[in-house]
């Protein structure tokens, strides 16, 4: 349903709007629009203040979430709209819609758009009474399509400057909104309102870079419905059309670790995939492979690289598309725990396999120009944070919100090939352990299904090792869990330096496996240098 209200706007003396002339929808223009006509087809025109009684629509219409495509989970990427192009190039439908009681304008100023309760405001077209002035167009209207469900056309529109700026009462219909910057509030707004003002946002960006022919400096007209700009000069005629920066973003997994990277100027702990622009001459394929190894040093296997989905991203013009990737591991023989020390309490060759994972993990060397840091990151980790979990003892780590491509890659990714083998272990954290200096033992998790799963868990607050483990077994009991002991030792943490030390034996429990128990810590500690002592 469309929610309308209706206001007075007797003082929006001096907002400018630029005039609808037969140029651009073609058939009869009106009065004003004649007028517009003998003084340029690229003319401001001036709000008749006192024939507005204009209605504004705080979209319900067809931007609400639950009337989009229900497969569309990509963020800024469903206006809620059907494009209906073939309207674009008949000029006489173009200027009857806009004229139609039913039409609404999404309004911009300064790329910035109008939110009001936290829903996008479109102004209904018919209250826009306009007259001709002395200004400059700041742009063409451009017709974005017609609503999902209530068939109203829709048009955006970039105003020269915000009503209230001027020095004027506030006009009723921007009252109580915000000028936003879509980049950084579209995150807070329904997914189908955030696409339809990313429409907007990013056809207008267009028309105003390219406002002077690009091959003669002349002025540019718009048609097409504002989807296409042509050279006012006859002796140039050139055109132009939106353009797409295409840039890959990719999910480079070694086994069970993603490779994540950071930039300085983001917030602290902030971590995303890699990404970067395509380069003229570059498959998506190529570019893939030379942003991973540019920015991280990282070498994929490109017979690897496998498509996932992709993104509009208008700030100003990109479509982020995303891919997967493997990287090339190190060639390691398989871990054999005879080679290190021959005492310690056996572990089942198939849980070794967390040993074997980290050793084939590539050394990072993140660039400098691009990142401040790139690292591997397992996807235990990741399903935890992305759960809404904070990671123990304070550690600033996050991944971009939901609206972001990258977010669904990696939620995709962690919960991959779970569905048969989902069971309460999953819900346990591997890597449990307390600060300063303290006991620790590593134990086997198991269901009554043969499930089982590796933990580590240490607490300055018990002294024994045989403490610990009745701890864990308490801890997973209401869950049909099992936990038996597979040696122990002690752990030094120094949360200030991130650092951890396993070293020593339980005289209870005998010598834990510490390459295994490394391994665990290294999962839930990526940020953290880790060594062991055998002795």
């Amino acid at each position: 349903m469309c929610v309308r209200v209706f206001a007075n706007i007797s003082a929006a003396r001096g907002w400018h709007l630029p005039l609808l002339s037969s140029s651009f929808w073609g058939g009869q223009a009106s009065d004003s629009a004649r007028v517009a006509l003998k003084l340029g087809n690229c003319v401001a025109a001036r709000w008749k203040s006192s024939l507005i009684r204009p209605h504004v629509t705080i979209v319900a219409t067809a931007t609400r979430s639950q009337e989009s495509n229900p497969s569309q989970a990509i963020f800024f990427s469903d206006a809620g709209l059907n494009r209906a192009a073939e309207m674009r190039v008949d000029k006489t439908k173009l200027s009857e819609a806009f004229d139609s009681p039913e039409a609404l304008v999404v309004p911009l100023v300064d790329a910035k758009n109008l939110v009001k309760g936290g829903k996008s405001v479109l102004v209904e077209a018919s209250a826009l009474r306009l007259t001709n002035a002395d200004h400059e167009s700041a742009g063409f209207p451009v017709f974005l399509g017609l609503s999902n469900s209530t068939k109203a056309p829709v048009f955006a529109v970039n105003l020269e400057k915000v009503p209230s700026s001027a020095g004027e009462e506030r006009p009723a219909w921007e009252d109580g909104g915000e000028w936003i910057d879509l980049r950084r509030y579209g995150s807070q707004l329904q997914p189908s309102d955030a696409g339809l003002l990313a429409y907007a946002r990013g056809m207008l960006e267009w028309q105003t870079r390219n406002r002077h022919c690009g091959r003669c400096g002349g002025r540019m007209i718009a048609k097409d419905g504002g989807h296409s700009l042509h050279c006012s000069l006859d002796s140039c005629k050139h055109s132009a059309y939106p353009r797409l920066d295409p840039a890959v973003i990719m999910l480079v997994a070694c086994g069970n670790y993603v490779l994540l990277g950071r930039q300085s100027r983001w917030n602290p702990g902030r971590y995303s995939l890699l990404a970067g622009f395509v380069e003229i001459g570059e498959t998506f394929e190529m570019s893939v492979a030379r942003e991973v190894k540019e920015e991280s040093g990282i070498e994929i296997d490109q017979t690897s690289v496998s498509y996932i989905a992709s993104q509009p991203w208008p700030f100003p013009s990109s479509l982020m598309v995303g891919f997967s990737a493997s990287a090339k591991k190190n060639k390691c023989d398989p871990y054999s725990p005879e080679s290190e020390d021959n005492n310690a309490v056996a572990v089942s060759p198939d849980k070794l396999i967390v040993v074997d994972e980290l050793r084939a993990l590539p050394q990072t060397s993140a660039d400098e120009l691009e990142l401040e840091d790139a690292r591997w990151v397992h996807k235990d980790l990741l399903r935890w944070v992305l759960k809404g979990n904070p990671l123990p003892h304070s550690v600033e780590f996050s991944i971009p919100g939901s609206y972001a491509i990258a977010n669904i890659i990696l939620s995709r990714w962690t919960e991959s090939k779970r569905e048969d083998s989902m069971w309460a272990g999953d819900d346990v954290i591997s890597a449990d352990i307390d600060e300063g200096v303290f006991e620790y033992v590593l134990m086997c998790l198991s269901d009554d299904k043969g499930r089982e799963k590796l933990i580590v868990r240490g607490n300055s607050k018990l002294a024994y090792h045989s403490d610990i483990l009745t701890a864990a077994q308490e801890e997973v009991k209401d869950m049909g869990l099992q936990v038996s002991q597979l040696g122990g030792g002690r752990i030094d943490h120094n949360v200030k330096e991130r650092k951890l030390h396993v070293y020593s034996s339980s005289q209870a429990f005998g010598l834990a496996n510490h390459s295994v128990t490394c391994a665990i810590l290294r999962q839930w500690y990526p940020f953290h240098s880790i060594t062991l002592a055998w002795g």
